[in-house]
Formats: C-alpha cells, structure tokens, sequence
C-alpha cells in the first residue's frame, strides 16, 4: 500500500465504537483500490475502540475532547495527505471490495462535481425504523443533484480541492453536511448519489433504536420488494469468519481416570466439531488436562494471581486478556461448563448464529419452567415468584438460565466482566436432561447411567 503520497484520505469518526471499529477497518484494508490512508478521529473513547483501531496500519489518530461533526471531520482531514477526502462512519462497514473504487470512479470526468455519497443497507437485525428509513432514502438508481442538497457523510467522498473552498461547518451541531452540501450546489457545483458505493449501517439515518408499528409495517413491506438489498451482514460479521474462543473453566486437580476428566474430553471434543469454535482454551492449574483433550493452555494462576475467590466473570475477562496478550483477538467468547454433559444437537453453533445474526450481546438456553417458587426475603418471610396454581395456558413460564450448557457473548461484554450484556437472547431448551450438572447431589448416578445407555 502507498501511504507516501496517498491519492485518498478515510477519515472515520469514533466514539466508543469498539464493536464495530474492527469490522469496519477490515473491510477498509480489504479493498481492490489501495492508494489509500487511513485517519481516526477518536472522541476520547473510553472502550477499546482505539486499541482494536490500531491492530490495523492507520496513519493517524487525532483525539478530540469535544464532539462537533463538522470540526471533526475538519481536523481529520487537517491531519492528512490526500487528494480526495473520504468519510465514513466507524459503525458503516463497506458491503465489498469495490467500494471505494466506486466512490472514487465518478470523479474522472465531471469537473463540476463537488462530492459523491454512497447507498446504505440495514444489517439483518437493524431495527424497522431504521430499515424503512434506509432503504426509501438509498434506492438503487445513481442520480445527479443539480439542486436537492441532500448528502450523508456516513459514506462519501469529495474533492481536497473543494474541501479547501467549502470547509464543514464547525459548530453546527448536526447536518454538517447538508449545510455543506446547500454551499457547493449554491455555488454551481453537483452532487451525485452513487448506488454502487454500498455500507451496511446498523443504526440508520436517525438513530432510533426502536420503531412503531407503522414502521413495523412498512419495513415488512419492504422485505418483499427489497429483499435483495438488506437481511444479510458484512462478510467480516458472518458466523463463519469471525473468532470464536470457547473457555472451559476447571477449579481444581482433575483426576485423570475420574468421571470429571471424561466430561473435559467429552465437551472438548464437541467443541472441536462445531462449526464456528476457532479455539479452545481450558483455564486450569494442571496443563496436563489442557494436552491430553487437546485445547490450549490458560495457567489458571497467572490468571487469578494471589486471589483465591474470583466469579466466572471476572476470570472470563481476565482470560480474554491472556487471550488477547498472545496475538488472537476473539470476537465472541464461549463459555462452556464441563459439569453439563448433555447438549442439545448443533447447540454452540446455533448459539454463535443467533448471537451474530440478531446482533446481541449474549445467547445462552433457559429450561422452560413451569414450576412453582418462592423467594426468601430479608425479613424472613417468603414471597411467591410465580402466579400460583393457574394452569400453564395461563401463566408464564420461568426461564432458568443454563449458562454452562454453552454461554455466546461479544468480546465487548466480556471485557466489562458481564457474561449476558444489555440485549440478550435465549433458546429454549424443554429437555430435563439437558439441565443435569454432574455437581449437583443426586446428578452424579443418573448421569452415569445414561451415558453408559
């Protein structure tokens, strides 16, 4: 790549985008039109969006301490060298290799052209507000604008030469640029919209993050006629081609002709059969378990140091670090108890499919229950937690988390020592045989004579 003298500058805006930086870059870097460099200007993020940022050859950073869009896209492209400006969202990952090419292609001819925008598409999980707005403002036909100033930085491109005539406003505190855009078409200058120049966009034109039933409606509609324009994710995204780090925790010394180190065998070897587990990582204080399944090694006491009691969630994002530390960097963290020693079919892959596909933070089974409990309170006094003796078709079930059964969650959650996060999903599991724990009195026997069946 020529970074001496690049024809093109990418300034990306970033705020706390530690979920998405990655995927964005990535797709960046993987473009046919090379000739290019990168500068992020970073909001004073307090996630590890610069970190994971500089796992690829950006060539600058340019931290800001208060946020105006237009400023910021000023001083990042104060900050760099090319002829032609590109800005993009860090949230907007690029659909192919041809995209920049693209952007860049309608400037060979047409002097009259200020700045080009490209078509944005939801991700299969974008919410219906988002994915109405989207997909009626992004159609399909490249136009030129000779007087409607509608342009989008989340993906777009234009000339140095013009920037240096018609700056972005740096105090507005949104629409810089439209304002800019009414400039350049006021002064004679055209704008083309450029269908082929395609991001996916999660949060939309407006950022809504929720949608009322009309826009349910109208983005059902949609679905139909526009079928072939969203649903889907960035190739970066997809289950097949992120990192998946599966973690197996074990307590103590494993005895190597017990029940116990069978059960380590047993779900390490499903976890070599699914699809999507890239790795395999048994925190123990015996590497002896680690070599004999055939997982990677976590010393369980460089992970806890001095600390004798530590919660699964710490010691998750504890290992994550170690992690992290030898040159991998795991997208989705797996967590898996070896005491559960049956599955439903497919299950880790199904986890890692939900969880990629509806975009949340964590997929785990509940067991459907219809049981009746009670809770009790400080006082002493017992409180009912379910709707007494009302028949199933009329109450509720409770969902009992089966976390050790398999347990998907985003790097991003783990780092903040939570294995459910803010938007989780479940699969539910009606099976009681799927919720027998070889810890548990009572388990021990019953498991022992069903896996001798």
């Amino acid at each position: 790549m020529n970074l001496i003298i690049p024809e093109v500058s990418i300034i990306v805006r970033t705020y706390n985008e530690e979920k998405w930086i990655g995927h964005c870059l990535g797709a960046i870097f993987s473009q046919k039109f090379d000739n290019f460099e990168v500068i992020l200007v970073d909001n004073n993020s307090t996630d590890y969006t610069v970190e994971v940022a500089k796992r690829y050859p950006i060539s600058t950073i340019v931290k800001i301490n208060k946020f105006f869009p237009g400023k910021a896209i000023n001083d990042g492209i104060r900050a760099s060298n090319g002829n032609y400006i590109v800005c993009i969202s860090a949230h907007c990952i690029p659909k192919d290799k041809q995209w920049l090419h693209n952007l860049y292609a309608n400037f060979n001819e047409n002097e009259k052209l200020a700045g080009v925008y490209g078509r944005q598409l939801p991700l299969s999980f974008t919410g219906d507000a988002d994915k109405r707005d989207l997909l009626i403002t992004f159609g399909q036909d490249k136009k030129t604008q000779i007087k409607d100033y509608f342009f989008h930085n989340a993906n777009s491109m234009f000339p140095r030469s013009i920037w240096d005539k018609f700056p972005f406003e740096e105090e507005a505190s949104n629409i810089e640029d439209r304002i800019w855009a009414k400039q350049v078409i006021e002064s004679g200058y055209e704008l083309v919209y450029e269908p082929s120049a395609e991001v996916y966009h999660y949060h939309g034109l407006h950022q809504h993050g929720s949608s009322s039933d009309r826009a349910n409606g109208i983005a059902t509609i949609l679905d139909k006629v526009d079928a072939e324009s969203f649903g889907d994710l960035p190739e970066t995204m997809k289950p097949e081609n992120i990192v998946v780090a599966s973690i197996l925790l074990v307590s103590k010394k494993i005895d190597e002709n017990s029940m116990e180190f069978k059960l380590i065998l047993n779900v390490v070897e499903e976890l070599k059969q699914a699809s999507y587990v890239n790795e395999i990582y048994i925190v123990a204080y015996d590497e002896n378990i680690a070599i004999l399944s055939g997982a990677q090694w976590i010393d369980r006491n460089k992970v806890i140091f001095n600390t004798q009691e530590i919660d699964v969630e710490k010691l998750l994002s504890l290992s994550l670090n170690v992690i992290e530390s030898g040159g991998s960097f795991p997208e989705v963290i797996l967590y898996v108890n070896h005491h559960y020693p049956f599955r439903p079919v497919n299950l880790f892959d199904k986890l890692i499919e939900e969880l990629q596909y509806q975009g949340l933070s964590s997929v785990f089974p509940c067991f459907v229950d219809y049981g009746h409990y009670w809770q009790k309170q400080k006082d002493a006094t017992f409180l009912q937690i379910d709707s007494s003796m009302e028949s199933r078709n009329n109450r509720e079930p409770i969902m009992r988390a089966l976390y050790g059964l398999g347990c998907a969650t985003s790097s991003v959650d783990i780092r903040q020592e939570t294995i459910t996060g803010s938007n989780v999903g479940i699969i539910s599991i009606d099976n009681y045989q799927f919720t027998l724990n070889s810890r548990e009195v009572g388990a021990q026997e019953i498991i022992k004579k069903l896996l001798t069946l």
